[in-house]
């Protein structure tokens, strides 16, 4: 059989991988103290960018060193609207609608050494009907078992509720809204949807950020940017090559002895 080997790029943008690196260190967290590794992305509205976010992060999970799965549940979309596909018919559609494809025929390996992908396949007009077979729930429970993370991405609960089917077989489930898309109301939505598995809840994320909303939430999100530390190296060095004298002066002395009597004066009063 051939080898699929998928191609996935991650983010080069700084302030972006460090946006990234926040949401990894808070599901390390979820890991470490529920023993949660099996986590299901979901939007609020369209055109947040869930994908985009759920992949870098099992990028970075992959790159810490953990052995990583990235699922693509969205079976509404077909291959030419969808960046990664795997060849056809080795696919999570395919094995959840024959009996001869077996688990391991669908799960590719990636660009990233410690990062496996399945993709969804060809779109499927009753994507219900798949996310609530026993198959599908089997399934879960044994890539929860197999991998250290398994990330699954769903399309967007205030669209469809295909990731309310999948949620009961995941640890946590994470929401993705878009700054100046996801309006207050979907927010709510989709509180109120998901409101029956509020202990899974694992957050939301605000995607979408400029980078002038960004700097003004993440005060100096840019410190150890290699410009900037150049600039606090000369403003050091300017500092120690200007002399300083921390000798005493007589007001200072007054000053001193000044605050002094008036705290015993207090102490006596």
């Amino acid at each position: 059989m051939e080898e699929k080997v998928l191609e996935l790029y991650g983010n080069e943008t700084h302030a972006v991988n460090e946006a990234i690196d926040r949401i990894v260190i808070g599901i390390y967290e979820m890991k470490r103290e529920y023993k949660a590794n099996s986590f299901l992305f979901t939007g609020i509205g369209s055109g947040v960018g869930t994908t985009t976010v759920a992949i870098d992060i099992a990028i970075a999970l992959s790159e810490a060193g953990w052995k990583t799965l990235f699922v693509d549940c969205d079976f509404r979309k077909g291959n030419e609207f969808k960046r990664i596909s795997a060849p056809l018919g080795k696919d999570l559609a395919s094995y959840l609608t024959e009996d001869d494809v077996k688990e391991s025929d669908i799960i590719c390996d990636t660009t990233y050494e410690n990062l496996s992908y399945v993709a969804s396949g060809e779109r499927y007009n009753t994507p219900v009907r798949l996310l609530c077979s026993d198959k599908m729930e089997a399934l879960c429970d044994e890539f929860k078992a197999e991998y250290d993370f398994v990330i699954y991405d769903l399309p967007s609960i205030s669209i469809v509720n295909d990731a309310k089917i999948l949620i009961p077989s995941v640890d946590r489930y994470i929401l993705v809204g878009g700054v100046n898309i996801t309006t207050k109301k979907q927010i709510f939505d989709a509180k109120l949807a998901l409101l029956a598995y509020g202990k899974k809840n694992g957050g939301i994320i605000a995607n979408r950020m400029d980078k002038s909303q960004y700097r003004k939430n993440i005060k100096d999100y840019n410190y150890f940017d290699e410009k900037n530390l150049r600039k606090t190296v000369r403003r050091r060095r300017k500092f120690k090559s200007t002399p300083k004298d921390y000798s005493l002066t007589q007001s200072d002395i007054d000053i001193l002895t000044k605050n002094k009597h008036s705290i015993k004066e207090g102490e006596q009063k």
